[in-house]
């Protein structure tokens, strides 16, 4: 009977060790393999923020800045975010103008901001934003020939021909041949020691003695009111210079309110002072012509990007009233060519002209009159 109770006992403990056993197991207490892993929670760091003056909408560059009109607000910014130089009040905002444009939730900082009369363009003119700081801009004014019928755009490489007039002058006087000559009248013999003076009111030019076909000498002098011919010389001057802008530049304020115009809309603040940016307004590319208004008589300013010693170039031609011409180069031809100065001369040999006319018994006639440019007419208004 004792034995039996002994074996209930152990059976019993038995039972409770395999029930702990099979528990700690499904727990993933025992049987895993692996250690416990005690996680060591890192506390929170405390981030410290600063009020400081942000944009609370879109603010154009020249706009008056107003806590009542809702264009600026403080707002919290992280400390270690903060830019070099932020603005914590309203106050210190409040009736200046933006100098250029400051988008929808960002600082306002002490450089984007103008008083009223001072600077407050930061950029410039638009007309100078151009990289290369080794070229000027130069405005030629071009014809729809010079300018390749109008089909140059910002961007396009061009090189610039020059048609020159030279004429004969005199080494000393700098003046046209052939001069004119008054004769000396004289007392005796007619030498030297004998001139007295000029004969009054005669004066002759320049010319030949010859033979008429009748025998008769002859004094040949030009016909009255012809000078004597000029001779043309065209040759490539600068080269590679880039088409900058096409047309007249107007000023940002002049563009917007055109752009509203157009567009009907009506600017916020209407009714209000506006302000004047006097001296220093920005500019900025006035939009192309269309094209009825590019017709073949019309002439427009070409802006181009040229090294210093090429606008000086440019300046003596258009000076002299050289005749100037733009030839369009192909995209990204960077190129430098050598040409040959082109007159006369160099027409006739190279083409091998006659430099004698025809002594035959016929002559052409037109057929037609050569074809011209017209003009096209712009469409009526509506």
């Amino acid at each position: 009977m004792r034995n039996n109770k002994a074996l209930v006992i152990v059976a019993i403990l038995l039972l409770l060790v395999a029930l702990g056993g099979g528990y700690l197991w499904s727990q993933g207490i025992i049987g895993s393999g692996a250690e416990t892993e005690v996680v060591e929670t890192t506390p929170t760091p405390q981030i410290t923020m600063i009020d400081i003056v942000v944009a609370a909408q879109d603010i154009p560059a020249g706009q008056q800045l107003k806590e009542a009109d809702g264009a600026v607000k403080l707002q919290s910014w992280p400390e270690d975010s903060l830019p070099i130089k932020y603005i914590e009040s309203l106050e210190a905002v409040e009736g200046q103008f933006a100098r250029m444009d400051i988008a929808r939730g960002m600082p306002v900082l002490p450089s984007t901001l103008g008083q009223s009369g001072g600077r407050l363009s930061v950029y410039g003119s638009a007309a100078a934003l151009f990289d290369d700081k080794s070229r000027r801009a130069y405005v030629i004014p071009m014809d729809t020939q010079g300018a390749v019928a109008w089909a140059i755009q910002p961007g396009d490489r061009v090189d610039v021909l020059a048609a020159i007039e030279l004429m004969p002058v005199d080494t000393e006087f700098q003046t046209r041949l052939p001069n004119s000559f008054i004769p000396l009248e004289g007392s005796g013999g007619g030498t030297d020691e004998q001139v007295q003076g000029l004969v009054a009111g005669l004066e002759y030019r320049y010319g030949r003695f010859e033979d008429l076909p009748n025998g008769t000498p002859a004094f040949i002098i030009p016909p009255a009111g012809q000078s004597t011919p000029s001779y043309l010389v065209v040759q490539m001057t600068i080269q590679d210079a880039i088409v900058w802008h096409v047309g007249i530049w107007a000023n940002d304020e002049e563009s917007t309110t055109a752009g509203t115009a157009a567009t009907g809309e009506t600017p916020e603040g209407e009714g209000e002072t506006s302000i004047s940016i006097s001296s220093e307004e920005t500019t900025a590319a006035a939009p192309p012509l269309p094209p009825e208004q590019r017709g073949m008589d019309s002439i427009l300013p070409v802006t181009l990007l040229i090294s210093p010693q090429d606008a000086l170039v440019l300046k003596y031609l258009q000076t002299m009233g050289a005749d100037l011409d733009l030839v369009l180069r192909s995209t990204g031809d960077e190129s430098p060519v050598i040409t040959e100065a082109v007159w006369f001369r160099y027409v006739i040999d190279r083409y091998q002209i006659p430099a004698t006319l025809p002594d035959l018994p016929v002559a052409p006639t037109p057929l037609s009159a050569p074809l011209e440019f017209s003009t096209p007419t712009p469409p009526p208004e509506e």
